[in-house]
């Protein structure tokens, strides 16, 4: 693949064959776009709510987003389907999506694994988690992005704290 729409169109397929394949008894309720995201270090992919001007909302649509990395070619496929089907169980819990949430919080108590596992999929998590532990460093490398560089933090400097509590 070349380009970034070879790469959502691809994308758009694999998510619709994972949905029919694992959550057939469901349905998708709002408008669900599955694209690449950015080649981000720690994150595979995400779920957010579809944005329609400046404003955040389900009811538009939900977005996941997929780290364009996952395409090496030294990534296995079973790794973008794990992300995938994570993503849609997160997108199937209520989470960016306008399905009624099941949950409050989206990965305590291990709801995600849980989940995975009641679909079959396991041994694939187990075997992506120890793939991605083991090489996912080497991705990055190989990809020119150094996987020891922290995020920088923004410090927030109060000059006066009369000021900060509005006094």
């Amino acid at each position: 693949m070349d380009n970034t729409s070879d790469y959502n169109n691809y994308l758009a397929k694999k998510t619709a064959q994972l949905i029919r394949e694992n959550f057939s008894e469901k349905g998708v309720i709002n408008f669900l776009v599955v694209k690449t995201g950015k080649k981000w270090k720690r994150k595979l992919g995400h779920i957010k709510p579809h944005k329609e001007g400046n404003k955040y909302n389900a009811e538009y649509g939900s977005v996941i987003e997929i780290n364009p990395l996952l395409f090496d070619l030294d990534v296995p496929e079973f790794i973008l389907d794990y992300v995938i089907l994570h993503e849609l169980i997160h997108y199937f819990q209520g989470f960016a999506s306008n399905h009624e949430r099941k949950f409050r919080h989206p990965h305590k108590g291990g709801i995600v694994e849980k989940e995975m596992e009641r679909l079959g999929w396991g041994e694939i998590q187990k075997k992506s988690d120890k793939w991605l532990k083991k090489n996912w460093s080497d991705i990055l490398k190989k990809n020119n992005i150094d996987p020891s560089v922290k995020r920088k933090r923004k410090i927030i400097r109060i000059r006066s704290w009369k000021s900060f509590f509005g006094y």
